[in-house]
């Protein structure tokens, strides 16, 4: 361009346009006044610590914590006095401010401190403001302290912490307590069996001898019941025969107290002889299944299963309505399983979850109790087809009982 050519003077705007443009420049500035005014107010008003990354800093957090703006603005944000003995916290917050910086957000929880050097917890957020091109025009650091909150949360765990403490504790007792209520049980049931045997023995060898005493007289009587009259020989004849039931009355309840073969020969003969006495007197029919050659067991043991066979006998005969039944003794290398089973009405629902939850009837509460001192275990399942009764008894346990008397 020649230096030599002036520019050619502007046209000067009309008049009614300059008018009307400085009118939209005072509309536009006071805009902006009203604008900055409400920013201020709510960045100075907002209830969250808050700033503008090498601008300002909101009053909450600097009246709050008791520092002055002239201690704030213009410094370094990680270098300010909320973070001057936490070296973490200043590493943190470094790092956050160039993520921040190429559009990430950071937030995370930070100790800080108040003027009075107080420990503080802060929820700590680093926001970058965009202008419309996307452009990332500055950072707004905010903070809302949350120390009660954590201290509270802190409160309430250890509270939970001494409460589960003292549950423990206390379950720990009943569970003591409960084993040795279990143990007491477990003796007493071993007691009774004891007695029951000492019973059945005085009722077989001395109870028996008398009444084969007394039905030794009564022969003497009866060969010479031609020298009575007709009554006396008709009272002669009914006591002979009166004896005779209560000998028979007697042998069953001292064999039922404590079978004299479970002693003398063991669990097999004991289970045949018990099974087939009880079949005659139930009318039901009863198939009896363990080996011919099934050995010996601890005593223990031998009465456990005897008393489980002869009580699920009973419930099937008071409860079922079945005619047939199944009996299992099956030995196994570590384990001998017991099932019984019948094919009548099964044990109605309610009453299944209450003995399935450990509330039984006397007999089941025996039984159960009998598995649980030898470590084994009870399983009932019934339906409209009948019921299975499965125990499972460890024969490890049953070695450690051998000689128990």
């Amino acid at each position: 361009m020649d230096p030599n050519k002036r520019k050619k003077p502007q046209k000067r705007k009309p008049a009614h346009q300059r008018t009307k443009a400085a009118a939209r420049e005072r509309r536009l500035t006071t805009e902006a006044v009203e604008a900055t005014a409400k920013f201020r107010a709510l960045f100075d008003q907002s209830p969250i610590f808050s700033g503008v990354m090498s601008l300002d800093a909101n009053r909450l957090c600097l009246d709050v914590c008791g520092y002055r703006a002239e201690e704030v603005v213009g410094r370094l944000f990680w270098e300010c006095g909320w973070w001057r003995l936490n070296k973490d916290a200043q590493h943190k917050i470094r790092a956050a401010t160039a993520q921040a910086a190429q559009g990430t957000p950071y937030r995370e929880e930070l100790l800080y401190h108040w003027a009075d050097g107080s420990e503080r917890v802060v929820d700590f957020a680093l926001h970058p403001v965009r202008d419309d091109q996307d452009r990332v025009i500055f950072l707004h650091p905010t903070g809302t302290d949350i120390t009660e909150r954590k201290q509270t949360e802190e409160e309430l765990r250890n509270a939970r912490a001494e409460l589960e403490k003292r549950v423990e504790e206390r379950t720990a007792e009943l569970n003591k307590a409960t084993e040795s209520l279990r143990d007491l049980s477990a003796r007493l049931l071993h007691l009774r069996d004891q007695e029951a045997r000492r019973i059945a023995r005085e009722l077989h060898d001395s109870v028996g001898q008398l009444l084969a005493a007394i039905s030794m007289n009564i022969g003497v009587v009866n060969r010479q019941i031609q020298k009575l009259d007709e009554a006396g020989a008709r009272a002669v004849t009914e006591n002979a025969q009166l004896v005779e039931q209560i000998s028979a009355e007697i042998r069953t309840i001292s064999h039922l107290l404590h079978p004299p073969l479970l002693d003398e020969i063991g669990l097999g003969s004991a289970l045949h002889w018990y099974v087939e006495g009880f079949a005659e007197r139930s009318q039901i029919k009863i198939q009896l299944e363990i080996p011919k050659d099934f050995g010996r067991l601890p005593t223990d043991m031998e009465t456990a299963i005897f008393r489980i066979v002869q009580e699920c006998l009973t419930n099937i005969h008071r409860h079922s309505g079945s005619k047939t039944a199944t009996i299992r003794v099956i030995p196994g290398d570590h384990q001998i399983l017991v099932l019984a089973q019948d094919y009548g009405k099964g044990i109605p629902a309610e009453k299944l979850q209450v003995t399935s939850g450990g509330r039984r009837g006397v007999g089941f509460r025996g039984m159960a109790e009998r598995i649980r001192y030898l470590g084994g275990h009870l399983n009932i399942h019934s339906d409209s087809n009948g019921t299975i009764v499965t125990v499972t008894l460890p024969l490890e346990q049953a070695a450690e009982a051998v000689g128990t008397d």
